[in-house]
């Protein structure tokens, strides 16, 4: 039986929220190091987290889901719809995260996303002229 378990992040200023599952039989703490390591900035993200690489690499996917859904003006995804799709081009497939793998939906960095709220409300309003 796979260690699965949900972790929920959120931004409380634009009331923005992830949730990805993680098989913590994939990523281990030697895994998350060497995602952690490949990126710039490790020794910060690893302060961040307490020093819990695991956490630090977890959070750091989250962003990286965050920023794609930003890009296209905000998404509302569950795993049923359009969740592994996002997982799939969004994470595992970039450079750094170790590719999927057939029948895995953990890829190789054993993240998945299972839901995610991101909307993007501009409130913007012109300024003298």
């Amino acid at each position: 039986m796979a260690n699965l378990q949900k972790f929920t992040l959120s931004d409380s200023w634009k009331d923005w929220s992830i949730t990805l599952e993680v098989d913590l039989d994939i990523l281990t703490v030697e895994r998350a190091t060497e995602i952690n390591e490949f990126w710039s900035d490790a020794d910060y993200r690893l302060r961040q987290a307490n020093g819990d690489v695991v956490l630090a690499v977890i959070k750091m996917a989250a962003g990286r889901f965050i920023y794609a859904f930003l890009e296209i003006g905000g998404a509302c995804v569950t795993k049923d719809e359009g969740g592994s799709n996002w997982t799939t081009t969004e994470l595992h497939n970039q450079e750094g995260w170790g590719g999927s793998e057939e029948g895995n939906p953990f890829g190789w960095c054993g993240i998945r996303l299972v839901s995610a709220d991101v909307e993007v409300d501009l409130d913007l309003e012109f300024k003298g002229a």
